[in-house]
Order: C-alpha cells, then sequence, then structure tokens
C-alpha cells in the first residue's frame, strides 16, 4: 500500500509543475488523458438511499480500485483523509475478502443479484460503482471519490519507468509490480527525456469520478499526502480470518473497530 500511494504522489504531485513548464498544450493533452468515469456516479445516485451517510464533515474517503493490477485482481485501497488534513488512513482490502454485496446496477443495465462472494468479484460484476456499494456495505464508510487504475497501464508505466524487473501480466502480481515501480521510479524520473512519457502513461492509466478526474483535483490529492506530519499516515488492511471453508472473512470486532474510527474521523489503533 506504501508503493501504492507513492506512486500516486510521485505522478500526481509532478503533472501540474511539468505541464506548466512545457506549456498549455501539454497541459491539457495530460489532463485529456484522465478517463471520468460519470457512469458509475449515475448509477450511485440510483441506489443513493440506500447508501450510508457522510462521514465527518470536512473529511474525504477516496476508494482507489486496482481493476485487476492494484494490490492483486480487483483490490482497493481506501485512502481517509481527516477533517483539517493533519491526518490520513489507508486501508487494504484484498480482493479473495468474503464480503456480502448488495445488489448492483450494471452499466449496460440490468441488476447484479445480491451475493456472498469474493470482493474482486464486485468489480467484474457491476464495475467500480459496484465495487462501493460493495465496499460501503461491509464497512459502513460513505466513499466520497474513486480512481481506478488499470493493470494494462501500470504496466505500460513499468516500461515507461525502465528498472523494473519484469513488466509480464501473466507473472506478476499487482503488488509485486508496485514495489518494482517504486524502486524504478526515482531513476526513471530524473531524466527529463524520460518525463514526458512516464506522465503521459501515468494519467491514461486514470479513470476517475467527476470530482477527481482534473489535474488540478489529483494535485490537490497529491499536496495532501505530502502536507500530512511524519507519523500522520497509518496504513491498515481489513482484520481477516479464516471461516469453516478456509475462506478469507473481516475478523470482529477488530474490522468493526477500524471501520468506526474512519466514520468518527479518528486514527484507528491496532488491529
Amino acid at each position: 500500500m506504501r508503493s501504492v500511494l507513492r506512486w500516486v504522489a510521485i505522478c500526481t504531485g509532478l503533472l501540474l509543475v511539468v505541464a506548466a513548464g512545457l506549456g498549455w498544450a501539454t497541459y491539457r493533452k495530460f489532463s485529456g488523458n484522465i478517463r471520468t468515469d460519470r457512469a458509475s456516479a449515475r448509477l450511485l445516485a440510483q441506489d443513493a438511499r440506500q447508501r450510508p451517510p457522510a462521514t465527518a464533515p470536512g473529511s474525504r474517503n477516496i476508494l482507489m480500485l486496482g481493476g485487476g493490477g492494484l494490490g492483486g485482481a480487483d483490490g482497493a485501497i481506501l485512502l481517509h483523509l481527516s477533517a483539517g488534513r493533519h491526518r490520513a488512513t489507508a486501508i487494504g482490502v484484498p480482493s479473495d475478502l468474503m464480503v456480502r454485496t448488495p445488489a448492483c446496477p450494471r452499466p449496460g443495465g440490468g441488476r447484479s443479484p445480491a451475493a456472498y462472494e469474493r470482493f474482486g468479484a464486485a468489480f467484474r460484476a457491476g464495475g467500480a460503482a459496484c465495487s462501493i456499494r460493495a465496499f460501503e456495505h461491509m464497512t459502513g464508510i460513505r466513499v466520497d471519490h474513486h480512481l481506478v487504475v488499470d493493470a494494462e497501464g501500470l504496466h505500460r508505466l513499468a516500461a515507461a519507468v525502465g528498472g523494473v524487473n519484469s513488466a509480464d501480466a501473466a507473472r506478476d502480481r499487482g503488488g509485486d509490480l508496485l514495489r518494482d515501480l517504486a524502486r524504478g521510479a526515482g531513476s526513471g524520473l530524473r531524466h527529463p527525456a524520460r518525463l514526458y512519457g512516464i506522465l503521459n502513461t501515468a494519467t491514461s492509466s486514470i479513470t476517475a469520478d467527476p470530482g477527481l478526474s482534473s489535474l488540478p483535483a489529483l494535485y490537490e490529492l497529491a499536496g495532501s499526502l505530502r502536507g500530512l506530519p511524519a507519523d500522520g499516515l497509518v496504513f491498515r488492511t481489513v482484520p481477516a480470518t479464516a471461516d469453516r471453508a478456509g475462506r478469507d472473512v473481516p475478523r470482529e470486532p477488530a474490522a468493526g473497530r477500524l471501520f468506526a474510527a474512519v466514520r468518527a474521523d479518528r486514527q484507528p489503533g491496532a488491529t
């Protein structure tokens, strides 16, 4: 998870600076690369009454989805930014964690049925909107924004950055690739000739909701991360245990305490 947030901060933190230096046309190109997910916003609006209430005023919850490449197949990370931006909590959701998914509208019409299934199945069934509903149903945490980083884009970014041991999607898990990216990014970003290609690939790998799909919005997110004190960012994974069938399920009451802390805009304790 640290590699994921480092990658987001590196890429988004440099976008406006570089674009400003290269000119308005470059700024427009990078901004145009970022895809806007209006469909998920419409689908979520249809189920607005079934979604949890907003968390503490001033805080923000951003669900970063892998689309097959973030921490394994279709995993997720919830980034909670506290009111005042003095601290943040990142919660990893493994793709194979068993969750109860509510019925979700499908982007092409119809609805996927409510199910008890692995978290990663929600994205495949109904895209980002269904993943958000599954996360909200499990945690009671209202998602304010979402961002999808596609697996193919991560591998293109690996090639653009250079210094990555392997960019073969058939062999690498998302977490392994991200660790390689973290090692190679520093070297790649120090070469101006390669910087344009890296940032072009990075922005082309992102799909976000309308409130987050612009360079200024991503730059603000990166600034919130950079502005945190040294001990202001806490990483957690949903506490899990194996059920009788050997499947990973949320471990109570530890998972409940973690989710309650985020809803109340508190720094969570150890799980």
